[in-house]
Order: structure tokens, then sequence, then C-alpha cells
């Protein structure tokens, strides 16, 4: 039996990955961060059922946040990601939408986490493969891994 924790990331929610599934397996845990994401684009009953999810996993300790201490690591983290961007581009700063800059801080939030718990990211998202090369220690797999445990 492994003491393994996942974290499954918004994208594989929301594709639909779990939805055969009636319960979280007690291995998983809920970060907020994810569940904000969901929540914004939810509809009432999805809210409701997305709320009560994040009650249960704070009862059964299962819920993740970022702590006060993480927010400078994530700072760190946007700010080599945003240099690495602009040396690729030849020393000029590429533009980026709003929602790309708000999806890339939920991403390294649920990454500084994730990390700070020992906690696997079960994700499809490709951000995940740059944020690894600045959050040192960060572990990342992908759903087809995950299903296969």
């Amino acid at each position: 039996m492994t003491n393994r924790k996942y974290l499954v990331d918004t994208n594989v929610i929301s594709s639909g990955a779990l939805a055969r599934r009636a319960e979280l397996p007690r291995s998983e845990q809920i970060s907020c961060v994810v569940y904000t994401e969901l929540m914004i684009a939810a509809d009432a009953k999805e809210f409701r059922a997305y709320l009560a999810t994040w009650r249960r996993a704070a009862r059964e300790s299962r819920l993740i946040a970022p702590a006060f201490d993480d927010w400078e690591t994530v700072a760190r983290s946007l700010h080599r990601l945003a240099q690495e961007r602009k040396q690729a581009a030849g020393g000029k700063s590429p533009s980026r939408a709003s929602a790309a800059k708000q999806e890339l801080l939920a991403d390294v939030l649920i990454a500084i986490s994730a990390r700070r718990e020992g906690i696997i990211v079960v994700t499809d998202d490709t951000d995940f493969q740059a944020i690894k090369r600045h959050v040192k220690g960060l572990r990342v797999m992908t759903p087809a891994e995950f299903f296969e445990w």
C-alpha cells in the first residue's frame, strides 16, 4: 500500500475524467485554488456540489491552500518564468493575455502548495513542465499515469 498523495488539477476534473468516480480516493487531496477555478465557471448546481466537496475535504483534512510563506516562492517562480520567456523571445517580454497570466498564477500556487505538502500533481497542463524547472521537488504525473495506479 502506498502513502502517496495526489492533487488532481483543474483540467483533469473539467475533462470529466473523474466523472465515473463517486468518491474521492483517500489519497486524493483537494486544492482551494483548483476548486476556486472550477467554481468560477460553474452553474449554481455545480457550484453547490464543488462547495460540498470542498467542505468535506476540509473536515477530512484533505484540503490544501497556499500558506503565507508560499507567496514569496510563488513570486520568485513567476519572475523566473517571465525571465525565461523574455530570454526565449530574444530579450523582449512577449505579451501574454490576462487570462493566461491568471492561469499561470493559479498553476504556480497549486505547484507550490503541493510541493510543500509532498503531494503529486495530476495534470495534462503543459505549464507544469516549465514550472517544474523552477520549483525543485515538484512531482507531476499525467492522468494516464494516475489512472493506472
